[in-house]
């Protein structure tokens, strides 16, 4: 199985979530992450490795990508961090519409909550972030 997170610029959400989805998941699911407006190279945000470093997951090396459409077809699921990503994807990419959900919608109780965006804040909004991307990639997992 694969999964691709998106977020808006591949150095904040995304890649905490890529992350923290190969610490949950383990081996038996890959998972990569991109942007729907990333400058291709950028690093991941300086909070956002110290909040993962602080998980055991190295971020150090994370290069942002923008949307590869060939990742997209691959991918079984493509989970965006938000509705509005979600909106723009199944317009980008209508025959995909099938397999894109958002991180908040798998929860049980059928509610979507957006993950707002942390870039620039301070270290504790960047916690705060991961901690809910963690929360609902436990949701995911047991969804799968």
């Amino acid at each position: 199985m694969k999964i691709v997170f998106v977020c808006t610029g591949n150095t904040c959400r995304s890649p905490m979530a890529e992350g923290l989805a190969r610490k949950i998941f383990g081996r038996a699911i890959e998972v990569e992450s991109m942007g729907l407006a990333a400058w291709e190279g950028d690093e991941a945000s300086p909070q956002a490795v110290i909040v993962m470093e602080e998980k055991g997951i190295d971020l150090s090396s994370h290069r942002a990508r923008p949307i590869i459409p060939e990742v997209l077809t691959e991918a079984d699921w493509i989970i965006p961090m938000t509705s509005s990503h979600e909106a723009q994807l199944k317009s980008a990419f209508p025959e995909l519409s099938s397999k894109i959900k958002p991180l908040g919608a798998w929860s049980k109780d059928g509610s979507q909550r957006d993950l707002k965006d942390p870039w620039g804040g301070s270290v504790e909004i960047y916690r705060d972030c991961a901690l809910q991307i963690e929360k609902y990639l436990h949701i995911v997992k047991e969804n799968l």
